[in-house]
């Protein structure tokens, strides 16, 4: 676990999850256990499977991680949103525009989900409307709730 700068925040413990096809790679911003209102970070890379993906969110809820903010990439953002959606966290996703136009951005991965973790825990960017799933998969709405 590195130390990182501090600075007003609006989440305490902050995850920023950059999406690949393949590769998940997801930053931790947690108090620091060793300097008083510091901050410290650690990352990790995890592999798109479901196993793979629940070992993330178990890998996260270890840290008591709050809330997790990703950026819109493709449709490969949906198996992880929903996936951490369904285990408890309060996800963000962010339109890869807004997040290109702060200034600053990395041009790596692991640089990336520090990035994203940054802007979850600062509150910099809102995060994008995202319709909650039902069982099924699709809404009801009333014009197909009759049957």
């Amino acid at each position: 676990m590195e130390e990182a700068g501090d600075e007003p925040l609006f989440c305490e413990r902050a995850a920023g999850i950059d999406i690949g096809k393949q590769v998940v790679s997801v930053t931790i911003r947690v108090p620091s256990d060793t300097r008083r209102g510091g901050r410290q970070q650690e990352t990790r890379e995890f592999g798109t499977t479901r196993r793979q993906l629940l070992e993330m969110a178990d890998w996260l809820r270890c840290w008591q991680v709050e809330r997790a903010g990703m950026e819109a990439t493709s449709d490969y953002w949906k198996p992880v949103y929903f996936l951490l959606e369904r285990e408890g966290f309060d996800c963000l996703l962010y339109q890869a525009s807004q997040v290109k136009a702060l200034p600053g951005r990395p041009k790596t991965d692991r640089l990336d989900s520090a990035w994203l973790a940054r802007i979850t825990e600062q509150g910099s960017l809102a995060g994008s409307f995202v319709p909650r799933r039902t069982s099924a998969g699709c809404a009801r709405t009333p014009a197909t709730a009759g049957g």
